[in-house]
């Protein structure tokens, strides 16, 4: 039998698919997870002073044994190590939900743009939720080395891509199948499930306003903020932190829609999958990998009013693709936190034994 490692997870930014992720991985993992944790605000205050807050936690009341360190990118690890060296002894994970990069055209010089770079360098091994967001973070990483000639002189970049790792997110199903199994909850192809935190409100409000000018009926029910979307377009506001309110609501939906081009992951949009919405997502970002090939050219669309406005009602009055069914459940099933979290638990096994030979 495998050791049980004992893993000191560090989360600066806890909320949202982090605290989900975090949550069911210790839930599930084989190993003993610690987790110290700040709440999510301010991604830019976190980078600049997680890293000193844990380590005055850590030095002053920390007693365990750690085989591990675990975190987001939201922390800077290169900063952590140099308050505790005694830190770099151990493998390190990095796991990416996001990243804050520049983009690769982007020479704006934000005092942060190395910090997760940095992060990244100092790591025994990168994470990503997406291949999208592993080859998007790694184009973002060589350009942004390229525009700084202090880092072309030791280029990082053979070494990050070495050590960059897909790994699934693990996404729990089990309210969703306790909802569908114990509640009649109606389906309604008209009711549309949108989260509008980090979307793009203007091609919501283009959309659905082109829609209802069309003489369409429907209702949005919304998860996050609401500020800057049309108030004329009838929906209901769910509260971010209900999830059984937001999965019985996608139980009732027809559609799952995404305001997010380029999202690096999407945890809502594997939720309304099982749960059987159809969805109406971005071409660029995770949303690729989420939908079977048959389901592209019909579920992704190109950010054009119109052309998304017609998908919707192609969603309304025409017979959906058929045979995708068998595909689909095995993409989400790589979520299932059973699968992910033994994926997760066996590759940090590997990076310690590694470390101890």
């Amino acid at each position: 039998m495998s050791k049980q490692l004992d893993i000191l997870a560090l989360e600066p930014f806890y909320g949202g698919i982090r605290r989900m992720m975090l949550e069911c991985l210790i839930r599930c993992s084989r190993h003993r997870w610690t987790l110290l944790k700040l709440p999510p605000r301010r991604i830019e205050r976190r980078l600049s002073a997680a890293a000193q807050w844990f380590a005055e936690q850590l030095t002053r009341h920390w007693v365990g044994s750690i085989d591990l360190l675990f975190t987001s990118e939201a922390l800077n690890l290169a900063d952590l190590y140099r308050l505790m060296p005694e830190l770099i002894k151990k493998p390190s994970v990095v796991y990416f939900h996001s990243n804050q990069l520049p983009g690769p055209n982007d020479a704006s010089g934000s005092p942060f743009e190395l910090a997760n770079l940095n992060t990244a360098a100092a790591a025994s091994e990168i994470w990503f939720n997406s291949l999208y967001h592993l080859q998007s973070f790694l184009g973002r990483a060589t350009a942004l080395v390229r525009r700084h000639p202090e880092l072309m002189a030791r280029n990082p970049m053979p070494e990050l891509t070495a050590k960059s790792q897909l790994m699934h997110p693990p996404v729990d199903l089990e309210p969703l199948h306790d909802i569908a199994a114990t509640e009649q909850v109606q389906r309604d192809k008209r009711i549309v499930f949108v989260e509008t935190r980090d979307a793009e409100l203007k091609i919501i409000n283009s959309a659905f306003g082109l829609v209802r000018r069309r003489g369409e009926a429907f209702t949005l029910v919304t998860v996050g903020p609401v500020d800057g979307l049309n108030q004329d377009l009838p929906r209901i506001t769910l509260p971010e932190n209900d999830d059984r309110a937001q999965i019985r609501a996608m139980l009732q939906a027809g559609i799952f829609f995404s305001a997010k081009p380029g999202a690096p992951c999407d945890h809502h949009a594997v939720r309304a999958l099982a749960a059987g919405c159809w969805p109406l997502c971005p071409q660029f970002g995770v949303y690729r990998e989420l939908l079977p090939d048959v389901l592209h050219s019909s579920c992704l669309y190109d950010g054009a009013a119109d052309t998304l406005a017609g998908r919707m009602q192609d969603v309304w009055h025409l017979e959906h693709p058929a045979g995708y069914e068998r595909e689909l459940w095995s993409i989400l099933h790589q979520f299932d936190p059973i699968v992910a979290c033994k994926a997760i638990d066996e590759r940090l096994e590997q990076l310690v034994a590694s470390q101890t030979r």
